[in-house]
């Protein structure tokens, strides 16, 4: 046997296709599905999400008429919702001066009940008042009054259809 010889010949660099574009392909799945996660973040944290989907804003004299009240005349940074649900259930907030409590409270339930000091439920609560259906209302009434200092107090008020 004999033996030929082989040339070897170099190999030629011809222009072809790479891998990069299966690479970048590989690569670009991961990258759109966290863009997307991030979007869907973003728009979470900037979204509008109450505690309770179906709670809005509304006028106070509405909130505190459902209940049989009106809102004092000295109010201040008065801020009621309602929240719809099978029954509504509206609620009100507010600051009013502390010596005026009192009247407000017998002009709204002329036949009581009167604010009581005991059995508020909150230690930090000052006064409370809770009213079944006074008068032919069709709402209960459930006021909490905190004392901010010597002039004013802040009312916590919720009227709702038990």
């Amino acid at each position: 046997m004999t033996q030929t010889q082989t040339e070897i010949v170099p190999e030629q660099d011809v222009p072809g296709r790479t891998r990069w574009g299966v690479f970048l392909a590989i690569l670009a799945v991961p990258t759109l599905v966290v863009a997307a996660l991030l979007a869907l973040l973003i728009a979470w944290l900037f979204t509008d999400d109450s505690v309770a989907a179906d709670v809005k804003e509304t006028s106070c004299a509405e909130a505190l008429a459902f209940g049989g009240a009106k809102l004092p005349q000295g109010a201040k940074d008065a801020r009621c919702a309602l929240e719809a649900g099978p029954a509504p259930s509206y609620t009100a907030r507010f600051r009013m001066p502390r010596a005026e409590i009192d009247a407000w409270v017998a002009a709204g339930f002329p036949q009581g009940p009167e604010l009581r000091t005991t059995q508020c439920g909150d230690a930090r609560v000052d006064a409370c008042l809770s009213a079944d259906r006074v008068a032919g209302r069709r709402a209960s009434v459930q006021i909490e009054i905190t004392h901010d200092s010597r002039r004013w107090s802040e009312v916590r008020y919720k009227a709702f259809t038990p």
